[in-house]
């Protein structure tokens, strides 16, 4: 099994914008830096991940991305979150992955095992259907991980209530679909009460 990673990220100054009543701009982007450094970090860690993609308009994450030893891709201008994932999953395959893992940056307590965890949801599968695993946020709306096998096997529909279109989209398409959940994996950090529960480490400018 060779898998990639992709973490995209949207520019520093530009990220969670439902934050900014309740920090200052350089809190702000202090904070989704270092939790960009930490899920690039882990997914760096877990085993079975051979590459790890970062893709990005920011070239500040782009740096940190090279320097930590993954591969760095300039989001075009005009684009969105979907449509970067395209153009990351098609540096998978030239990459030649068996399996697509898509880790957002925002998942502060995310740890190797976690990710180990969705990896091997489908090792022992036998089928020769398309795999896919999706990880649902807190509320059950949202995609917090998403691993495809093949790479080129799905179409994806992040945004309002992801969880539930990629759940369809995977039926759709006669992909075998599993769920799985995690705290590590259902903790993302949107709004201002998720604040609460980060480690003082994602505070440091």
């Amino acid at each position: 099994m060779s898998v990639a990673a992709v973490i995209p990220v949207k520019p520093f100054a530009e990220g969670k914008s439902r934050l900014a009543s309740v920090l200052a701009d350089d809190q702000r982007q202090a904070l989704i830096r270092n939790m960009f450094c930490h899920v690039l970090k882990t997914t760096l860690a877990t085993p079975g991940v051979v590459d790890t993609i970062v893709i990005s308009r920011d070239e500040e994450a782009l740096s940190l991305a090279e320097e930590a030893g993954a591969h760095a891709i300039l989001e075009a201008e005009i684009s969105n979150l979907n449509a970067a994932l395209d153009v990351a999953r098609k540096a998978s395959v030239v990459l030649s992955a068996s399996g697509f893992l898509v880790v957002p940056a925002d998942l502060a307590k995310l740890a190797p095992t976690d990710l180990s965890a969705v990896l091997t949801s489908i090792e022992d599968h036998t089928s020769k259907s398309e795999l896919v695993t999706i990880a649902p946020d807190g509320t059950q709306h949202g995609t917090n991980a998403l691993y495809i096998r093949p790479p080129d096997s799905f179409k994806f529909s992040f945004g309002t209530n992801s969880f539930e279109k990629h759940r369809n989209i995977a039926i759709e398409a006669g992909c075998d679909v599993q769920i799985i959940e995690r705290p590590n994996l259902a903790f993302d950090v949107d709004e201002p009460d998720d604040l609460n529960n980060l480690d003082e480490r994602f505070w440091q400018v």
